[in-house]
């Protein structure tokens, strides 16, 4: 795969991880990008973003393929986690005149990985030309760490904004348009409810400053995946609005494990329940689905129902990692509850309804405990309490 032209000042030439299948703890299975630009202008030449080490020969490769590596006048470090920034030093050794930049928070953190590696500041008012092409630069704390920073091509009206409008998403086209719209929109769903989900105020204040600064760009190309340009930039932008708004629907997403099946009958049956309550509901079990797909579903959900045999007087451990996963990213507002099965001890629904209240959900009512396997009376029991649960959730909503 060769450098591809983004515009006419800017080419990508960045790498493809075919075969990452884990990243932060949630599944890849369509791999990602490590996406990295060159902004050329008359006098100089700028490169925006590395890559992971092991992937800076790529990086290098397609560079080559431009102009000489040696003549970089510039690296931006937009963002210092690893994936972007583990391979500076051996960028930095192939371009031996290139001046580093990051944003203040990010040059600290530049000296902390690279052991006192020493690189400039750069922020909102700072204007970088290259021989008529500019750079500009905006910081973006907590999109998705401290140190994250926006570039901006004004001349082409290219946006780069690292780890913001990315996805997880390894192919042999650079484009949205060009791997499928719905594709690259469920692609961004996935990375946005997996790493994103509780940064949504931080990423509509950044957007705003955006349009201060009177960017409007044409093209937005993130440091993951395929490249948002022309009509798709707006879709991006208004659907990261969206989501960033934190509007809830009458949802109910109910994750459970089992051991002896009791708690897989149970889930079913208040599943039912909440569907002839008029609820959209979606049941997994957590033994063969991922929780980045479960983030997708709860990303716009105002219910959670959790169930969980007990096992040595606790939860299954199955569902304690997922509750640990969902804690990270503080899914607030939401509604959640707890049901299970035991068999001679009980325990696990009282973990969970703790460890619920501990992450910020609104413990909506008390859990639902059944001991051994459920008779149709006891269903019955469990489909009143799941009736009583889709009562609260639609005057949520309300």
């Amino acid at each position: 795969m060769r450098a591809v032209p983004v515009s006419e000042h800017v080419t990508w030439v960045g790498a493809v991880d075919w075969n990452l299948r884990d990243f932060h703890g949630f599944d890849t299975p369509r791999g990602s990008t490590y996406n990295a630009y060159l902004v050329r202008g008359a006098e100089k030449v700028a490169l925006i973003d590395t890559v992971k080490t092991a992937f800076v020969p790529e990086l290098l490769s397609r560079i080559s393929e431009v102009l000489d590596p040696a003549s970089i006048d510039l690296i931006v470090v937009n963002h210092i986690e690893p994936d972007h920034n583990s391979g500076l030093r051996d960028v930095m050794a192939a371009c031996p005149n290139a001046r580093v930049v990051a944003s203040g928070s990010g040059v600290r953190g530049i000296a902390e990985y690279h052991d006192g590696l020493v690189v400039d500041a750069v922020g909102p008012t700072d204007v970088i030309d290259l021989g008529g092409v500019t750079l500009g630069f905006l910081p973006a704390p907590m999109v998705h760490w401290p140190d994250s920073m926006f570039t901006y091509c004004a001349e082409d009206a290219v946006l780069m904004c690292n780890d913001a409008f990315g996805q997880h998403l390894a192919s042999a086209e650079r484009f949205a348009d060009e791997v499928g719209v719905d594709l690259a929109l469920d692609e961004l769903k996935v990375y946005y409810a997996n790493i994103l989900l509780p940064l949504g105020t931080q990423i509509a204040k950044v957007m705003e400053k955006v349009a201060a600064a009177g960017w409007a760009p044409t093209t937005i190309a993130p440091s993951h995946g395929v490249i948002w340009r022309g009509g798709l930039v707006d879709r991006a932008i208004s659907t990261y609005a969206e989501w960033g708004s934190g509007e809830l629907r009458d949802k109910v997403v109910v994750a459970y494990s089992t051991m002896w099946g009791s708690t897989d009958v149970l889930a079913r049956t208040i599943a039912d329940t909440l569907i002839a309550q008029g609820l959209d509901v979606h049941l997994y079990d957590l033994a063969v689905t991922s929780y980045a797909q479960l983030m997708v579903e709860l990303q716009d959900a105002r219910g959670l129902l959790i169930g969980s045999p007990t096992l040595h007087h606790g939860m299954l451990f199955r569902v304690a990692g997922f509750l640990q996963y969902v804690g990270a990213l503080v899914p607030a507002g939401r509604l959640a509850a707890a049901f299970g099965s035991y068999g001679w001890s009980s325990g696990a629904t009282k973990q969970v309804t703790d460890r619920l209240t501990e992450i910020g959900f609104e413990v909506a009512q008390d859990p639902y405990t059944q001991k051994f396997r459920p008779t149709e009376a006891e269903l019955a029991a469990a489909s009143e309490w799941a009736v009583a649960f889709a009562d609260k959730v639609k005057a949520a909503g309300v």
